[in-house]
C-alpha cells in the first residue's frame, strides 16, 4: 500500500500510515479477524454480494459484529473516490474486520474499544498469463476451527507462498492432513481431466472462494462436467489442464513447475472467457 493511500477506518478516512491500532488489539496480536479482498473494475464490483456473504459467515464463526452491508458498500465507494480510483480498470479492495481490545476469553475489559473495520483500495495489475505451481510440504488441517474461514491469521498461507517462491513458483499447492489436494496459498485449485473440471471439495478444508463459486456455475452454464471431490497429488501431475482462481487472479491457467503441460488448455480458455463475460455483465 502506498504512503499516499487513504483508508476508511470506523467511519472516517485517513492516510494509511496514520491508522491507530493498539498493541493489545486481538486482530493485531493474534490475528483474530476476518477479511475479504475483491477487485473493482472501474468502480464496479460484480461479486460484492458473494464477498459480503462470505465475510458475514466468517464474522459469525469468530464472533465479531459486522456493520450493515449498505454501510460497508458506501464506505468502499467513498474509499475508491477519495483515492481517485473509480475509473481505474482494476482496483484491489480489502475489507478487514478486527476484534478490538477484547480479552482472550471473549469477556469484555475496561479498555475495550470495540471491533475495528478498515477498508483500503489500491491499483491492481492484471494477472500474468499463467502461474507456475510448486507443491509445498505444509499441510492444512481440514478439521481445524478456522478451516474454510478467511481470517487475518494468514501466516500459514504466506509461508507456503514464500516456500513456493524460493523454488521459482508463482503459487503454492497445499495438501491437507489426509493427503488430499486442498487449495493454493492464495487461490483455489482446479484440474481438468478427460474433459471434466475437478476441484477439491469444501470438506478438504479449502476456502469457499468467490471466484471458485462463480466458475462452478459457469461450468454448468456451459455444459462442462464438473465435480467436487477428494483429489490426490497424483491427480495434479496427471491432469490435462490446471487453472487457479481468485478475485485477483480471476481464472488463471497454471502448470506444475518445470512441467511441459500445455498452458492454457482449451477448457481453461473457455472458462476464462466466460468469466470475463461475467465481469462485464
Amino acid at each position: 500500500m502506498s504512503e499516499e493511500s487513504i483508508v476508511w477506518i470506523n467511519g472516517e478516512h485517513m492516510p494509511a500510515n496514520d491508522v491507530p491500532l493498539s498493541i493489545f488489539d486481538l486482530g493485531v496480536a493474534v490475528g483474530l479477524g476476518v477479511f475479504e479482498t475483491l477487485i473493482a473494475y472501474r468502480g464496479v464490483m460484480p461479486s460484492f454480494n458473494l464477498h459480503w456473504d462470505r465475510l458475514e459467515a466468517a464474522a459469525a464463526v469468530v464472533k465479531l459484529d459486522l456493520p450493515p452491508r449498505e454501510m460497508i458498500m458506501e464506505a468502499v465507494m467513498q474509499t475508491l473516490a477519495v483515492n481517485d480510483l473509480t475509473k481505474n480498470k482494476r482496483v484491489r479492495v480489502r475489507i478487514t474486520l478486527g476484534a478490538g481490545e477484547h480479552a482472550v476469553t471473549a469477556k469484555k475489559v475496561s479498555r475495550e474499544i470495540g471491533n475495528y473495520l478498515i477498508i483500503s483500495a489500491v491499483p491492481q495489475n492484471a494477472p500474468a498469463p499463467h502461474a507456475e505451481l510448486a507443491v509445498v510440504p505444509m499441510r492444512y488441517n481440514e478439521y481445524g476451527a478456522l478451516a474454510g474461514v478467511k481470517t487475518t491469521s494468514y501466516a500459514e498461507n504466506i509461508l507456503a507462498y514464500r516456500h513456493a517462491a524460493k523454488q521459482g513458483g508463482d503459487e503454492a499447492v497445499i495438501l491437507n492432513t489426509s493427503g488430499h489436494l486442498c487449495e493454493c496459498a492464495m487461490s483455489n485449485l482446479f484440474l481438468v481431466k478427460d474433459g471434466a473440471v475437478l476441484t477439491p471439495s469444501l470438506s478438504s478444508g479449502c476456502l469457499p472462494g468467490v471466484t471458485r463459486s462463480v466458475v462452478l456455475d459457469l461450468c454448468s452454464d456451459h455444459q462442462i462436467p464438473v465435480k467436487q471431490l477428494d483429489l490426490s497429488e497424483d491427480d495434479l501431475f496427471s491432469a490435462d489442464e490446471i487453472f487457479i482462481t481468485s478475485s485477483a487472479r480471476e481464472v488463471q491457467a497454471a502448470r506444475v513447475l518445470e512441467s511441459d503441460m500445455a498452458c492454457p488448455g482449451e477448457i481453461t480458455q473457455r472458462l476464462a472467457a466466460a468469466y470475463s463475460e461475467y465481469l462485464e455483465s
